[in-house]
């Protein structure tokens, strides 16, 4: 690479050693890497025309264990430093900054500490903070013992109790474990890495945790988290060489390099494939039929290798990508299984990749006849081939990945980072990860050799001994020997404890809560206040609105691309066709139309679209929660020079899918039923909130019914249904039925472009649409009356862990006093929630959110070893924040919370789309300024009186939990999915 300098962002600090400059163009930004004199620190600064500047510094950390080490680092590192000596200034610092991203991260083989922020000196406090929490952590035993795992009396004061374990990363990993897509993830790992890092559980396996010593802690500490083993990127308009002092000052300048480097091996590699079963737990009998999962996977080469990542990637696109690829077709049309496995594909983060392809929903007694199902596709498609057309459409979204300007969700600069890492943690070329145009032209000359495809099936996969087959059963009592497991250790425990053992642990209890109840001096933590804020933000609105205002155009910076959605309203829809309609949005897309096939369909979505994709979407009205405004809608992207086609798909998927299709509409049903059941514990809280809160408003109970708990438990009796002729034509007359609703309903454009695309796509949405845009037909959206939920109620699944979910009934969102409890929540979350829950219980996370759109408020549990306790706490809550004087200091930080939230930048198509869906339930921008300007006049008087009106009222309860604690709560109704 050429030293291409770009202005006085290319200059280093004298600490550090430029060593290269690349502009990539198609991301707007220059990337500089330096490397640090002394400690050999790396430091990739990506220089962007952005004022949302995000840092991150992360290390290799490369456990041999499942202990969890990497994990519980992490979280304890964040528990106070030499500069900062305060119980948790992680967490303070996210209430006392602006900042729009803020966390930590323990991955497979490097754990990351990023945050971002768009206030300059927010965002040099947040460095100050983090250089001190990671190089000078204080690790004190206290903290492991509350964030990692401590052994303790069930009554810390008494040693004629039960012994327990208890410990935020134990109760984390305990409700992972509980997830059977994780058990899977874990598993194939396992197996295919038999002797490196990977083997192991980096978040920590629960019965391995517990064996991890503190002193332990202390040495992976001094080994892993040291400049010369770290890399530091960051993103944005501030300066490289401003930066570079910053950390030169507070850190690096306090080290020398050390000896030696850290680093994954190479694995081991197999002489010939391997076969492995696993178990993982379900509740009930019914769960036990179709419960398998069948996959297979590869181990592949180094993922520093830029051409092979990208023929790997390209590979994995051809075989797997959609219904018609030729591995993905040939599994989903098989009687063996229900659908494709959700960990299906290319693993590209692991130093050597990993390629996975199978199935769930089948039975142990297939594992055979599914691999060879598998290996005979792959030799055909080696024999023939795949027409380059198809490998074009791969090309096209491997294009579109790298042109397309994030920011939904999570910063762009962060974005950019995390794609980038792997190379860096490897020692690769991670700026080679963000300029992938040189070797996308590299690919699509070898697309046209007609052995391309296949001489990477046979290197790769056919040829390759380096294969494992994992079949992973379901067992009913497997949860139970877990238990009787953890119970037999502690019994063990116990019955060696000498007098002054129980003495000990009841000690050490007692210094916990001690410290889990001191006040520190938080006056030593640096802060912004409210007079840092900056002004309203711009809220964009479109240019344009043609179509007698029935399209909206913004002209944006897309780098090349166009997004489109269609929006059709909803007034009315009877029982039957209300249920569908999550259904209808998950199938429209993925089954044929405007007669072509499925498989045609999938493929011209794949070549000239970025995907379609559908949504309902319900929102109370302003004024009113009880009253329902509805939309349907159809989304897509795709580069300019496709968006005619892509509009032309996305018109055509709306007005005539083919619901003829029954086969196919089957499988998906069955598919969406899986991949729904498998993943409620990764959720389980936000379905305990909308299981709660529809006692009290028509928009949650609708969510719940449709797509919460109570619709997963439709779809499921649904499913058992569908192999009945009469009962599947009953089903495809209501998808028919609502698609002529949609045929039918007011419709509402968007269109995003740059100004050199957006003329051409206007007219032809013109030409398209002019004479089908339905009636204007405003109003509220009606659907049959149903009796509310019960109050309090607790669903079963498979979890070892709880969900707690607490609602109370408050005002519409335009009322001024929706601003107070919206505030009420972050006060509440960060003055007594967070330690209550967290710190003291032991629960992964907690808090309290006030759902201004539906006049709810909410408190809520996560992955909690606790039930009848976090009721308790919650009720103590409401009593702390009306009775205790608290100041002004915890309005503000939730204020300061908030408005970070409302000003975090989206995407230039994110802003846009934002902007329309508003639009679309009547919350324009200037509605929205108004909001925000509410949340920052509220005071202290606001918070306390909006507790002691609205939180002491009605309540209802919903909990996701296990079959033994639901059947041993009074007063809940209690359900099954």
């Amino acid at each position: 690479m050429g030293d291409r300098r770009s202005g006085p962002q290319a200059n280093a600090h004298e600490a550090f050693e430029k060593r290269h400059s690349r502009r990539i163009e198609t991301l707007n930004l220059t990337v500089h890497e330096y490397e640090h004199r002394k400690t050999g620190a790396m430091h990739f600064h990506m220089e962007a025309p952005n004022a949302e500047n995000v840092f991150m510094v992360a290390f290799r950390t490369v456990p041999m264990d499942s202990t969890g080490v990497a994990h519980i680092l992490e979280h304890t590192a964040l528990c106070g430093s030499e500069k900062y000596p305060v119980r948790d200034p992680f967490f303070w610092m996210i209430r006392r900054s602006l900042n729009t991203f803020m966390n930590a991260f323990t991955t497979n083989d490097y754990t990351a500490y990023p945050f971002a922020s768009l206030n300059r000196k927010d965002y040099f406090n947040l460095m100050d903070v983090y250089l001190d929490s990671v190089f000078f952590s204080r690790l004190d035993e206290l903290d492991f013992a509350q964030e990692g795992y401590r052994i303790e009396f069930d009554d810390p004061e008494d040693p004629a109790s039960e012994l327990v374990y208890r410990g935020v990363v134990y109760n984390e990993m305990k409700g992972d474990s509980s997830s059977p897509i994780s058990v899977l993830f874990d598993a194939m790992n396992e197996a295919l890495y038999p002797t490196t890092t990977y083997h192991f559980n980096s978040g920590g396996d629960p019965e391995a945790i517990p064996t991890l010593s503190y002193e332990e802690l202390l040495a992976f500490y001094r080994t892993h988290y040291h400049p010369s083993n770290a890399i530091f990127m960051t993103f944005g308009d501030i300066p490289a060489e401003e930066q570079q002092a910053v950390i030169e000052q507070r850190a690096l300048s306090r080290f020398e390099r050390l000896p030696g480097r850290i680093e994954v091996g190479r694995e081991q590699r197999f002489q010939s494939p391997r076969s492995v079963t696993r178990h993982y737990g379900v509740d009930a009998e019914a769960d036990l039929e179709r419960g398998t999962h069948v996959v297979a996977g590869w181990l592949l080469g180094d993922n520093t290798d830029l051409d092979l990542l990208l023929e790997l990637n390209l590979l994995s696109d051809a075989l797997l990508d959609t219904a018609a690829s030729p591995l993905r077709e040939a599994l989903e049309s098989s009687d063996l299984a229900g659908g494709l496995s959700p960990i299906c594909g290319l693993e590209e983060t692991s130093r050597e990749m990993s390629f996975v392809c199978g199935v769930e929903g089948t039975e142990p007694e297939h594992a055979a006849a599914i691999e060879r199902i598998m290996l005979d596709t792959l030799e055909r498609v080696a024999r023939e081939g795949i027409p380059v057309q198809q490998l074009e459409a791969c090309l096209h979204q491997l294009e579109l990945s790298q042109r397309e300007i994030g920011g939904d969700g999570a910063p762009f600069g962060l974005q950019l980072m995390f794609s980038c890492m792997p190379a860096a943690i490897h020692r690769g070329d991670p700026i080679g990860l963000l300029d992938l145009d040189p070797a996308l032209e590299r690919l699509r000359e070898r697309i046209t050799d007609p052995d391309f495809i296949p001489s990477l099936i046979r290197t790769h996969l056919l040829d390759n001994p380096h294969r494992v087959l994992l079949t992973m059963a379901p067992d009913i009592g497997y949860a139970n020997e877990m238990a009787a497991r953890e119970r037999q250790r502690l019994e063990d425990i116990r019955a060696h404890l000498s007098a002054q053992d129980s003495d000990n642990l009841v000690a050490r209890a007692r210094a916990l809560a001690a410290r889990q109840a001191r006040i520190d001096d938080l006056s030593v933590l640096p802060r912004v206040r409210l007079e840092d804020v900056g002004k309203a933000r711009a809220f964009v609105e479109p240019d344009r609105e043609p179509l007698n205002g029935r399209l909206q155009v913004f002209e944006a910076g897309t780098n090349g691309l166009v997004y489109h959605q269609t929006s059709c309203r909803l007034t009315a829809l009877d029982e039957p066709l209300l249920s569908v309609l999550p259904l209808y949005s998950n199938l429209v897309t993925e089954i044929g139309s405007g007669g072509e096939g499925y498989l045609e369909t999938q493929r011209l979505q794949h070549g000239m679209t970025g995907g379609i994709n559908a949504f309902g979407s319900f929102r109370a009205a302003r004024h009113a929660p009880d009253e329902i405004e509805a939309w349907f809608t159809l989304s897509s992207r795709t580069l300019a020079r496709k968006a005619t086609s892509m509009t032309d798909l996305v018109k055509r998927t709306l007005d005539a899918p083919d619901l003829d299709e029954r086969r196919r509409l089957r499988d998906l049903v069955r598919q969406l039923c899986l991949r729904r059941l498998g993943n409620i514990t990764g959720n389980g809280h936000g379905l305990a909130m909308m299981a709660a809160s529809g006692h009290f408003r028509p928009v949650p109970l609708l969510q719940f019914r449709l797509s919460g708990l109570a619709g997963i438990a439709a779809l499921k009796a649904l499913d058992a249904t569908l192999d009945d002729d009469a009962a599947m034509s009953e089903f495809v007359d209501c998808l028919d039925a609502l698609k002529d609703v949609l045929a039918r309903a007011e419709k509402r454009l968007l269109l995003v472009a740059d100004s050199l695309s957006a003329d051409d796509v206007e007219s032809h949405l013109r030409e398209l649409w002019s004479a089908q845009l339905g009636s204007s037909s405003g109003g509220a959206f009606s659907a049959v009356d149903t009796a509310p939920v019960p109050s309090r109620q607790a669903w079963i699944v498979n979890t070892q862990v709880n969900f707690c979910a607490q609602a109370h009934p408050t005002v519409p969102e335009q009322d001024e006093d929706a601003a107070a409890l919206s505030v009420l929540a972050g006060v509440l979350r960060n003055g007594f929630l967070h330690s209550e829950l967290r710190e003291k219980g032991g629960a992964y996370g907690g808090g309290a959110t006030h759902d201004s759109g539906n006049g709810v408020f909410r408190f809520y549990s996560y992955r909690d070893p606790n039930l009848e306790k976090t009721f308790d706490v919650f009720g103590q809550a409401i009593d702390w924040i009306v009775d205790t004087d608290i100041g002004f200091d915890p309005i503000e930080e939730s204020i300061l919370g908030i408005v970070a939230s409302v000003d975090a930048p989206s995407s230039p198509a994110g802003e846009a789309k934002q902007s329309f869906q508003n639009g679309l339930f009547g919350r324009d921008a200037a509605y929205r300024r108004q909001l925000r300007d509410r949340v920052l006049a509220v005071t202290i008087d606001d918070v306390k009186r909006v507790a002691q009106t609205y939180l002491r009222g009605d309540v209802s309860r919903a909990v996701v939990t296990n079959e033994t604690t639901a059947n041993s709560l009074d007063g809940f109704d209690v359900f099954r999915i």
